[in-house]
């Protein structure tokens, strides 16, 4: 059964001044990963994105001049075929700031008929009263207030109660006891359905130990490069077994 797919990707910012802002590292490579397996799975989907983010299939479309040049037209042709049959049943969305994804989101979900949302994008926990125009480069120090911005993932099932949430949750340099008790607390105060708990490895992404975990605490260990497919197949076969009882 085709579902709806709201996957939120990238990072968020906030302005400091028309030229300053304070954000994340993210780049949304997870959320264009998984983006592209559930497409693969014939879902309709819908990717809600940070302006520099990627974006599904993008970055394989990249020359490597290293390479055999006929194998690597080859290797574009074909991609460019299975891509165009796939990317019918993808809209784009892309944001830049805080309260632009904090709109999107509400917007998606109260207008589409979304069957699961994935939150996968890093969104900022703090911002900055912003100040129009440009300050002042010529004080040796300049000191923000940073304020504490609402939680964009608590706020989803008060729009959309029956949505199956998918959560995100990144930690740092915790054992993976420590991760999976503070991600499943997480999924609980989020009502979240399902959360995938991240934590860095000496502050390596690319190294990061994963979990799916459930609600019931069913804690299931994967790989970077496992991860879209188990969390595309667990999430897809959990929403067919609530259907079904």
């Amino acid at each position: 059964m085709a579902l709806e797919v709201l996957i939120t990707s990238g990072g968020t910012i906030c302005k400091i001044d028309d030229v300053r802002h304070i954000g994340n590292f993210s780049s949304g490579s997870t959320g264009a990963l998984v983006a592209e397996e559930f497409l693969k799975h014939g879902n309709n989907f819908h990717y809600l994105y940070s302006k520099n983010g990627k974006r599904p299939f993008h970055e394989q479309f990249i020359f490597n001049p290293r390479n055999d040049f006929y194998m690597e037209v080859e290797k574009m042709r074909k991609l460019y075929h299975q891509a165009r049959e796939l990317l019918g049943n993808l809209h784009e969305y892309p944001f830049l700031t805080f309260d632009d994804y904090r709109t999107k989101v509400k917007d998606l979900i109260t207008t589409k008929k979304i069957d699961v949302i994935v939150l996968a994008a890093a969104v900022s926990d703090y911002g900055v009263k912003e100040t129009q125009g440009k300050i002042s480069s010529n004080e040796n120090n300049l000191d923000l207030k940073l304020i504490k911005l609402p939680k964009i993932i608590s706020e989803v099932k008060q729009y959309s109660p029956k949505i199956y949430q998918v959560g995100f949750k990144l930690l740092s340099r915790v054992n993976p006891e420590e991760l999976i008790e503070t991600a499943h607390d997480n999924l609980i105060k989020n009502n979240s359905d399902l959360v995938v708990a991240n934590t860095l490895i000496e502050g390596s992404f690319a190294d990061r130990k994963i979990y799916l975990i459930t609600k019931d605490k069913q804690v299931l260990p994967c790989s970077a490069r496992e991860l879209p497919n188990k969390l595309v197949e667990f999430v897809s076969k959990d929403i067919n077994l609530s259907k079904k009882y």
